[in-house]
């Protein structure tokens, strides 16, 4: 790779190392508690992936019939394209109803958004206490009857939302299910993997009556680049994803690199599926390198998906799609090549170095990482000790 993006990745993943010295992917605590709570945590992923496969696979018709349906109840829907169509509607909105001070409740997805920077920025007020306006983003939503799932930290907070005189609500539109029956599974799953507490978090169903028109209930659903992975079918599993970062925990790179070199919500294995299409592949795509495909994200993931064998097929599709230059094509064949001959592995240690620097010396900082050292990598871990 060549672009500034990876060698800004690397340098500051090279300052996390030296910070971080020791990983700490431990054993994870999840693996335990599910199975204090299902009686068969593998059926329960099937079950919980095959549902979100099928609404991912019919999304466009299964999210007009959520509208339909939200809007039936008296709430009103905002679709938006990405996150700046989406601040530009907000702010007309709370312009338009002459409201300055709101009741903002971060999130993940809130973030991706740059909500409070950009409230902060208009010169909204935020009020921790105000129940005139709140903004809040739902665990999912429910087709089959418009309703949404609200996750609360606290009965306080629950109570500031329900009893909120204008609830504006942002949501991406791949967090679907189907039916109310579904959420319990979904629930328990996100809490065991997310939390790791066997019993969900406070929450309720919240479904918009007619007489909500008074009370003006809005909906933003977001697209933010989720389409552009929609597109590409291999990766559309990845939109499977419920936000419980369980592959973080168990990933040896990210354990060590943390999360600063993404410098984006989305980090770890997942980030480095989605982010080439969520933000642009050729600052992104370097990211799909730095994964040693130890397999454990695809191992602990509640929703089987495959982030894994998804970070080789990103690989894959850079390499058909001309997304790579050809000198980015030509040193990662030449590395595959060097690296997966027993004979050049086998050579003195002064040859395998010179090899190495030869494929990498366009980049000096490349070239003075990537040397062999003269000892095993079991002489190296004893040395340590």
């Amino acid at each position: 790779m060549t672009s500034d993006s990876y060698k800004d990745f690397l340098n500051t993943c090279k300052k996390n190392i030296n910070t971080n010295t020791q990983p700490q992917c431990l054993p994870n605590q999840s693996i335990e508690l599910s199975a204090n709570v299902f009686s068969s945590i593998n059926k329960a992923k099937n079950i919980a992936s095959s549902i979100k496969t099928k609404f991912v696979n019919n999304m466009p018709e299964e999210l007009i019939t959520f509208d339909k349906n939200f809007s039936k109840g008296g709430g009103e829907v905002h679709w938006c394209i990405a996150y700046d169509d989406f601040l530009d509607k907000l702010c007309k909105l709370l312009d338009k109803k002459k409201i300055k001070t709101v009741n903002f409740f971060d999130s993940k997805f809130m973030q991706e958004l740059g909500v409070e920077n950009f409230l902060k920025e208009k010169r909204f007020k935020l009020d921790n206490f105000s129940e005139d306006c709140t903004i809040f983003s739902p665990f999912t939503g429910i087709i089959s009857t418009g309703s949404l799932l609200l996750n609360f930290k606290s009965s306080l907070e629950m109570k500031q939302i329900i009893n909120s005189n204008f609830k504006i609500f942002v949501l991406p539109i791949n967090d679907f299910i189907f039916k109310p029956e579904e959420v319990e599974i979904f629930s328990y799953l996100h809490s065991i993997y997310a939390h790791k507490e066997e019993y969900p978090s406070l929450s309720a169903l919240f479904t918009s009556q007619p007489m909500d028109k008074i009370n003006n209930i809005h909906l933003f659903l977001v697209d933010n680049g989720r389409s552009n992975i929609l597109e590409n079918k291999p990766i559309r599993q990845a939109l499977n994803c419920i936000g419980c970062d369980a592959c973080k925990q168990v990933c040896p790179v990210f354990n060590i690199i943390d999360e600063e070199p993404y410098d984006n919500v989305f980090s770890g294995p997942y980030g480095n599926v989605v982010l080439p299409f969520l933000e642009n592949i050729q600052n992104y795509k370097h990211l799909d390198f730095s994964c040693t495909h130890c397999g454990n994200c695809s191992k602990i993931c509640p929703m089987n998906i495959p982030i894994s064998d998804l970070i080789v097929e990103n690989k894959r599709y850079f390499f058909d799609n001309s997304a790579m230059d050809v000198k980015d094509k030509r040193t990662a064949k030449s590395f595959a090549k060097t690296l997966s001959s027993r004979s050049k592995q086998n050579s003195k240690l002064w040859k395998k170095n010179l090899r190495i620097k030869a494929l990498v010396s366009s980049s000096k900082l490349l070239s003075e990482k990537f040397v062999y050292s003269p000892l095993t990598f079991n002489q190296q871990y004893k040395a340590d000790e």
